[in-house]
């Protein structure tokens, strides 16, 4: 897949839901998701993880089909929400630290 996929991907995501902090379970912190732009600038501002190959990892480790991931901030920290859809048609959503990559603590 190109990195033009990515693209559209983070676009429609972005797009699709409202950049404004939402309220998680009572033991998760809330997050403040980004717009597009802002998000391609703090992926090279901070040097984050690749978002392509960040769903990829995510969509081999859930085996689901990536259809959507964005940046966020939960508490002081960056993570990615990537939302996969699984074969059972469940969507399910997978919280990667943006930094390094890794599953996010506590999610």
């Amino acid at each position: 897949m190109s990195s033009n996929w990515w693209k559209i991907a983070l676009s429609a995501a972005s797009a699709a839901l409202s950049p404004a902090p939402r309220a998680g379970a009572a033991d998760r912190p809330s997050l403040a998701c980004f717009p597009t732009a802002e998000t391609r600038q703090l992926i090279v501002d901070r040097r984050l993880a690749d978002p392509f190959a960040t769903m990829q990892a995510a969509s081999a480790a859930a085996h689901g089909e990536p259809i959507g991931a964005k940046l966020c901030r939960a508490d002081e920290e960056l993570v990615y929400e990537i939302s996969l859809l699984r074969r059972d048609g469940r969507v399910v959503r997978i919280y990667v630290d943006a930094a390094t990559g890794k599953p996010h603590p506590g999610r």
